[in-house]
């Protein structure tokens, strides 16, 4: 089971493009249509939140760096700029989509927390400042996502601020709060080299989570979906489109404020990735089958952009902003 878990995390978007494809086929044979996604979304969305706010170590943050600048930059283009890029999107290629609009300001709206950690230590980006304002997100996510979710999304589709309020509460801070506690008896029961030593396969259960929420909410569109292309392109494009809105005044930002590629390269992560887990989680459990099919469409394509955003555009960044 461990080597699943490890193949899992080290091939997401292979497995969520496998499922995907079987989700559809699923959905095309099988009577999915009628079936409540609400309860199987609800165990996923624990399976992907708790063991990743379990092995976020909240409360190193106290000892992490302290770039405000860097962090006040990043959480700007995080929540900020995001939001207006999404909403511009959600006006211009979803204009005829209210609930692939509704998708687009989802992924503006929750950016990108643990995964940014990880992302920066393969940049080889400043994992130090990553983990405060990773955190720092997390926080802020409940608190900050709901009015800019009613603000953008309000006018193209009815949205329960308080019920979104409610739901992020559920969850971010009560895993936050499991994880942080769970975390800790381990260690005093078993010792830190054994935390770490399960720890590895902790984001191989949070992505048989997201594995679980995309099959069965696809399933549950694919005869809605897979006649219509356009749809398909509409999402890849719209969320391509997205990132390179998103990297292009990152990177300049980047260079306006004299940041170096370290720090540089965490504002750009910050500000192109989104969270995969909490968007999702939310669509899956209050919005339309749409909203999900796209939200389950993004693993792929994110993971996919962020590679090429590392290997093949990350030295000519370096170049850009060190030079």
């Amino acid at each position: 089971m461990g080597k699943i878990l490890l193949l899992i995390k080290k091939r997401l978007y292979l497995f969520v493009a496998v499922d995907f494809v079987l989700a559809l086929l699923a959905g095309l044979h099988l009577p999915m249509k009628e079936i409540n996604i609400k309860p199987v979304s609800m165990l996923a969305v624990f399976m992907m939140l708790y063991p990743m706010l379990t092995g976020m170590a909240v409360e190193k943050v106290k000892k992490a760096g302290r770039n405000y600048k860097l962090i006040l930059l990043t959480l700007t283009f995080a929540f900020v700029i995001a939001s207006v890029t999404a909403w511009f999107l959600s006006k211009t290629v979803f204009i005829n989509q209210p609930e692939l609009a509704l998708a687009i300001i989802l992924v503006g709206a929750i950016p990108c927390s643990n995964m940014l950690i990880g992302w920066s230590g393969i940049a080889d980006a400043s994992v130090e400042d990553a983990l405060v304002i990773a955190v720092t997100g997390l926080l802020l996510i409940p608190f900050v996502s709901p009015l800019i979710i009613k603000l953008s999304g309000g006018p193209i589709v009815p949205v329960d601020t308080v019920k979104l309020f409610l739901n992020l509460i559920l969850y971010i801070l009560i895993p936050l709060v499991l994880g942080y506690y769970t975390r800790r008896a381990i260690i005093k029961k078993k010792g830190q080299p054994y935390f770490m030593q399960i720890k590895q396969y902790f984001p191989g259960v949070s992505a048989t989570g997201i594995l679980i929420i995309v099959f069965f909410s696809v399933a549950k569109v694919a005869g809605e979906v897979v006649h219509k292309l356009v749809l398909f392109l509409l999402v890849a494009g719209g969320l391509f489109l997205y990132y390179f809105i998103q990297t292009f005044l990152s990177v300049l930002a980047a260079k306006l404020f004299k940041l170096n590629y370290a720090q540089g390269m965490i504002l750009i992560l910050g500000a192109t990735a989104s969270s995969q887990a909490i968007s999702l989680a939310l669509a899956a459990t209050l919005f339309d089958s749409l909203t999900v099919f796209a939200l389950s469409f993004k693993p792929i394509l994110q993971v996919l952009y962020i590679m090429f955003l590392i290997y093949s555009l990350g030295p000519r960044i370096k170049k850009f902003l060190n030079g």
